[in-house]
């Protein structure tokens, strides 16, 4: 039989929110490892979605650059000053996390090319709620269930 040695590492959890936001570091003792997480305070919508959707700062420069109305790459790539490539891959990272929405245009000559839009921000704070909820009964769940009773 094979044994398998689990070990746990605290290491500081730091979050970078955006290059124009100051750096906010939660570092986690053992003694009190959830006293900064739950101390944690937000500040501005691009906190929140930072955490929710685990975006970087690229990915947050181009949703808030769609929150004015629909852009192509080229105009999202001129406003935020990232690369033609950049901004693609970002979007298709935006995309699959259902932030923002795209719509084919056909171009006459042939081809085609895409205008991004940002979900609504309404839709995008429903989301961000229901995946607090969640959250909360997974862990509530998980200490009244699954958390060992003390002997008695």
């Amino acid at each position: 039989m094979k044994h398998s040695i689990i070990s746990v590492v605290h290491i500081p959890y730091t979050t970078v929110l955006r290059h124009d936001f100051p750096v906010q570091t939660i570092v986690m003792s053992v003694r009190e490892p959830l006293i900064g997480l739950f101390s944690k305070s937000f500040e501005k919508p691009s906190d929140l979605l930072c955490c929710a959707f685990g975006l970087r700062n690229s990915e947050i420069d181009t949703y808030f650059s769609l929150i004015s109305g629909p852009k192509t790459v080229e105009q999202i790539t001129d406003l935020i000053g990232k690369d033609r490539s950049t901004v693609q891959r970002v979007l298709n990272k935006l995309h699959k996390k259902n932030l923002v929405e795209r719509n084919t245009h056909l171009i006459e000559r042939g081809g085609y090319y895409y205008e991004y839009s940002a979900k609504s921000t309404d839709d995008v704070r429903k989301e961000i709620l229901t995946q607090l909820e969640k959250w909360y009964q997974a862990t509530r769940s998980f200490l009244k269930q699954s958390w060992p009773q003390t002997p008695q």
